[in-house]
């Protein structure tokens, strides 16, 4: 983190993009799926190609005859429109801030015996101080706008809708996934189950894209819940040749989590049934911590929930990518936008640059100092109709 002098207290002077120097959190995976795309204004409206190929085949023609007219059907379009959003924050700093918070430290030092003497003008610790807190406040502002932007996109992707409402502004966003595909229950039944076939049921929802969009699932999203559930099932044990003792009698039933095999685990279970299935998982379990004003009780809130299973394409096989996934390579979209990206718009602040920004402003007097962070984005998903959700707990 940066450290700023004590005289960009007194003086004008705005920092531009010195946030920048600060990454995304490394185990947030939203900006992978949807990365940023800059724009040049807050509302964007943006044209996407939904598999422009009425017939898929190219047609013959005579040795001397003229080529037919390329068809296009206008259905095959698609016009969306986003109104970027402007996540910020700030904070304030006045001359009483300091020395109050420096005062009363050293009075609670003294009380408790900790010093010997009371020394009110300590002026470089002070400013120690308050360029710590200031670099704290910082990290925490930018933290704030990584969790903000990792919510919208895993948000978004697991329910296929958005709604934000703080009581100054409001929105709903519906991006389309139909109710067929939003929190399917397996047809093998609930992954809790032993008898649960979670490979066969990978493979009818894989079977059901590539009938319905000619789309090949070859992406994944599960919790660690989902993985140790999954492994109990008692298709994997017979697949080991493993005895399955019936339900109700009185021998001690095979409990996994005690075989000791080598590689029998979930993570290797999971590394099977990614083999088997052609798709890619990542095991994400990230949240964020909230505690409500006042309260000592912290809330960890997951970016996605621990009992659903996403399901989507390889976003490198669109953009007119000849890709080796099946139809939908290299005939969904060839547009900048693909499967999905995040908006992000300039801010005059940032130099008139688009992503995170960063501001300083002293107004009523020199000692008046504020600092905020921001960034404008929103994210897309032209294609969400083409990923699924199980309900798999």
């Amino acid at each position: 983190m940066t450290t700023y002098g004590i005289d960009r207290l007194v003086r004008k002077e705005v920092s531009l993009g010195a946030i920048r120097e600060l990454l995304p959190p490394s185990n947030f995976i939203g900006l992978q799926i949807a990365p940023f795309l800059p724009v040049a204004t807050d509302d964007v409206i943006f044209e996407y190609i939904k598999g422009n190929l009425q017939e898929g085949l190219a047609p013959a023609r005579a040795e001397d005859a003229e080529a037919e007219l390329a068809q296009k059907d206008a259905l095959a379009y698609g016009q969306g429109r986003a109104a970027l959003i402007d996540w910020a924050l700030k904070d304030k700093y006045t001359a009483s801030d300091v020395t109050r918070y420096r005062e009363n430290l050293l009075i609670q030092q003294r009380l408790q015996g900790t010093i010997s003497d009371l020394r009110f003008n300590e002026i470089g610790r002070t400013t120690e101080d308050f360029q710590a807190r200031m670099a704290r406040e910082d990290a925490l502002r930018r933290r704030k706008l990584d969790i903000r932007i990792e919510w919208l996109i895993m948000t978004a992707l697991q329910t296929g809708a958005l709604s934000y409402n703080d009581g100054k502004i409001k929105f709903s966003v519906n991006y389309g996934r139909p109710g067929g595909q939003q929190d399917m229950v397996p047809a093998g039944g609930l992954w809790s189950a032993t008898t649960c076939d979670p490979i066969g049921d990978l493979l009818a929802v894989k079977q059901s894209a590539r009938d319905t969009y000619g789309v090949e699932l070859t992406e994944g999203i599960l919790s660690s819940r989902v993985v140790n559930n999954m492994w109990k099932s008692t298709r994997f044990l017979a697949a080991l040749g493993m005895p399955v003792v019936a339900s109700g009698t009185t021998n001690v039933p095979l409990d996994p989590n005690y075989m000791g095999l080598r590689g029998y685990n979930p993570t290797g279970i999971l590394q099977l049934v990614s083999e088997a299935t052609g798709i890619n998982f990542r095991v994400y379990d990230a949240y964020y911590r909230t505690r409500a004003i006042g309260s000592q009780t912290f809330a960890n809130t997951r970016f996605v929930a621990d009992d659903k299973v996403i399901l989507y394409p390889n976003p490198g096989d669109f953009n007119g990518n000849a890709g080796t996934n099946g139809p939908v390579a290299g005939q969904v979209d060839d547009t900048q936008l693909g499967f999905a990206k995040t908006l992000t718009s300039p801010h005059p602040e940032g130099n008139w640059q688009a992503g995170f920004y960063e501001w300083e402003d002293e107004t009523k007097d020199p000692w008046m100092h504020v600092r905020g962070s921001g960034i404008k984005a929103f994210p897309v998903f032209p294609y969400l109709e083409y990923s699924y959700v199980l309900d798999v707990l």
